[in-house]
């Protein structure tokens, strides 16, 4: 989840008009600022990444990033780079959100995900050989062909985001939402509602969500736990890989990360206690990072395949 800290900050940018005549928070140096560039910023002021990766972030140039900093980042991101001061900012306690509705631009809501990035999202034949999607939906979501619901792996691959902290590992966390948050939108095997029921005589599959969706409500940690816990690793704990031991050949044969900057491979063998239905079913994926001493752990943002059987 974001941070607090994090949330805060950002309630505080939004909530500003412009205020510098330069350009800062420019990290590309190219004359603009992006929202990329001020989640950057926010993330070296939370200690998740240094200044030489934005020196521009430092706009009072003290040699740290604080609030004032990302407010003259966000200001050039709203207003662009060169404007005219027109206003001062008004420090108070941020809200944990907030919208900004700045004059002649539309209402703009910022909440970046700077958690894990999924760098691989797919599929493997049984004999973890990769399979190649046939095409894509309208909307550019990959598409996974079967002549049948089971007998494939699903694997994510994930690599540290924005943040910098390090790829969270636990697919089940008793009570919470786990790092890895996996979920589709049609019930698979049974539909089964008991939570990481893999062994007898408690078998059975896993309830979808639909729409897609990530909250905090029972129904919805309970499915994240119920089809996260079957992501294993060697030895079949519920937890993530590292590239030693892939779940996935490559060209050669080899297993190995699909994704060279992976930090943290998930593997699931769809088995016919989690068949997929006939049709289309859409999955969706998201990872969280695990934090650093008192900064709470970021959600990274989702990825999405469809598994379609025949």
């Amino acid at each position: 989840m974001m941070s607090l800290l994090l949330r805060a900050a950002l309630a505080l940018l939004l909530s500003v008009t412009r205020v510098y005549g330069a350009c800062p928070g420019d990290c590309g140096g190219d004359g603009e600022v992006t929202v990329n560039d001020v989640v950057l910023a926010v993330s070296i002021a939370l200690g998740g990444a240094s200044l030489d990766q934005c020196a521009a972030a430092d706009a009072d140039g003290d040699g740290s990033v604080a609030v004032a900093d990302l407010v003259a980042g966000v200001n050039a991101l709203l207003g662009g780079c060169g404007a005219a001061p027109t206003a001062t900012p008004s420090v108070g306690t941020p809200s944990p959100t907030a919208t900004a509705t700045p004059s002649a631009t539309p209402t703009l809501t910022m909440t970046p995900a700077i958690g894990p990035r999924v760098v691989f999202f797919g599929m493997t034949s049984a004999d973890d050989v990769l399979q190649s999607p046939i095409g894509t939906d309208p909307d550019g979501v990959p598409i996974y062909q079967r002549a049948f619901g089971f007998g494939f792996r699903l694997v994510v691959e994930a690599a540290p985001g924005a943040s910098g902290f390090s790829v969270g590992t636990d697919s089940f966390a008793d009570g919470d939402a786990p790092a890895l948050q996996v979920q589709a939108t049609r019930p698979l095997g049974n539909g089964s509602t008991d939570v990481c029921d893999v062994a007898p005589p408690l078998v059975g599959g896993v309830p979808g969500i639909d729409p897609p969706r990530f909250d905090d409500s029972a129904a919805v940690v309970d499915a994240l736990n119920d089809l996260g816990c079957r992501f294993v690793d060697g030895t079949g704990q519920p937890q993530a890989r590292n590239c030693a031991a892939s779940c996935a050949k490559d060209a050669n044969g080899d297993y190995a990360c699909v994704d060279t900057a992976t930090e943290a491979q998930f593997c699931v063998l769809v088995d016919t206690l989690l068949e997929f239905p006939p049709g289309d079913t859409l999955v969706t994926v998201r990872v969280r990072d695990k934090g650093r001493g008192t900064v709470a752990p970021n959600l990274g943002p989702p990825s999405r395949l469809i598994v379609r059987v025949q």
